[in-house]
């Protein structure tokens, strides 16, 4: 038994160091031209859709400094569900032997986050239920009655053309030219502010005036970005490792988001090669190709302003006049109960997007893709991820005395302050992408 198990291993070992045909894999092949075997142009156009699930829980600080303290801090207040359907349309030029211009034109389909106040929440502190009267009696906290959130549940959807990428890659080695480097491919994109900025609204449905509904039809971040990447392979056998370095670098333009947050990561992962087959010719590329491709992503999102989950339930207030004197809301009166106004002074806050906190997202893959008779290409995957536990409305300052906020007529102060943070707590991403491309 021993000997068989010598022999087998022995055999698995040689099949992966055995010299492989030269061609890169997916995530470091890059489209050329001008090459030995008289093809002066190449092109690629790569169709994406995506759906992405997310589920995650809304805590809140409370330090109310009385002796229930303990059982309100950090309790989960509301629990959200959101969905994206993704479509992207990529283009990849060659323009000169492993020097590749490409673009990516992002669409939002529908993005749509549904929000409530947690049964748990209800039950401790409301009597399982919730109607306009109860906002005004005592010992019912919430961010309802905090006036952060208009509604104990929302539903907010977004849909529109995104920011679109352009950028190029080179490959300055390539196992394709010389079977001892690597391929090694080095990728500098631009994000432009082509989409709509996001609208962020919320009102109350004319269904359910208890529950408040925003349509806001953009999606776009009105920023402009620098994304370098870096990706590396190596091809042993039918394993092809791979490893990859991304950051991106955001400039504020003239939008709401006035304080972005840095992204970087790292990939790592191998391909598969379950069949290949390359002709014998200069071009060394398949005409037919199956394989498998495993891979950990990991991102750092740095603190900084963003469309979060706070953004369309908080927006309710994003329209009322601003004159102390005017005595009215968004809609001329709050149709839930005339005669309760969400607002202290008689005066709305400016309207500033909150300020996010660090956080870690990690994101496991697993997907397959084939090439048939080079020109058509078919790609699945699916994807689970967590992000990490933070803050989505991060602290100004600090009161050590009350750690409560000092100044109940701003924005910023009913959730911002430490003792009124938003936390986001127990993420949960599942997602698929299935895509077709041709090659010419």
């Amino acid at each position: 038994m021993t000997r068989w198990v010598i022999m087998l291993t022995l055999g698995v070992v040689t099949l992966l160091m055995a010299t492989a045909p030269a061609f890169a894999a997916r995530i470091t092949d890059i489209i050329d031209a001008a090459d030995d075997n008289d093809d002066p142009f190449d092109f690629c156009l790569l169709i994406d859709f995506s759906q992405e699930f997310e589920w995650a829980k809304l805590t809140r600080e409370r330090n109310v400094n009385n002796s229930i303290e303990k059982l309100m801090l950090s309790h989960n207040e509301f629990d959200i569900k959101s969905v994206k359907h993704q479509l992207d349309i990529t283009g990849k030029f060659g323009l000169y032997h492993d020097l590749e211009f490409h673009f990516i034109l992002p669409i939002t389909l529908n993005q749509e986050t549904d929000g409530k106040m947690s049964q748990h929440w209800r039950d401790k502190y409301w009597g399982g239920s919730y109607s306009p009267d109860d906002i005004s009696v005592g010992g019912r906290p919430s961010l309802l009655t905090d006036y952060v959130f208009g509604f104990p549940a929302w539903n907010s959807v977004h849909r529109g053309f995104g920011d679109m990428i352009i950028g190029f890659s080179y490959a300055p080695l390539s196992e394709q030219r010389d079977p001892e480097y690597p391929n090694f491919v080095v990728t500098l994109d631009m994000q432009l502010p082509s989409g709509p900025e996001q609208n962020p609204k919320m009102e109350p449905s004319a269904a359910n005036l208890l529950k408040g509904t925003g349509n806001g039809i953009n999606v776009g971040e009105k920023l402009f970005a620098f994304i370098f990447d870096i990706k590396i392979s190596k091809r042993a056998g039918i394993a092809d490792p791979y490893f990859g370095i991304h950051y991106k670098l955001p400039i504020a333009l003239s939008g709401l988001i006035q304080d972005p947050r840095h992204e970087g990561g790292i990939l790592l992962g191998t391909e598969l090669v379950a069949f290949e087959r390359i002709p014998d010719n200069e071009n060394n590329e398949p005409l037919w190709k199956v394989a498998f491709d495993l891979g950990l992503e990991t991102t750092f999102f740095g603190r900084g302003q963003t469309f979060n989950e706070l953004v369309d339930p908080a927006a309710w207030r994003r329209d009322k006049s601003n004159d102390a004197n005017t005595n009215t809301t968004y809609w001329p009166n709050d149709p839930r109960r005339p005669q309760v106004f969400y607002y202290f002074d008689g005066q709305a806050p400016e309207y500033t997007l909150p300020i996010e906190d660090r956080f870690l997202e990690a994101r496991g893959n697993v997907g397959f893709y084939a090439i048939l008779y080079h020109y058509l290409q078919i790609r699945s995957g699916f994807t689970i991820a967590h992000r990490t536990e933070h803050y989505l409305s991060q602290a100004e300052k600090i009161d050590s005395t009350t750690l409560r906020p000092a100044d109940m007529s701003g924005y910023y102060t009913q959730i911002n302050e430490v003792g009124t943070r938003v936390k986001k707590e127990r993420s949960l991403v599942i997602g698929y992408n299935i895509s077709i491309g041709l090659t010419f």
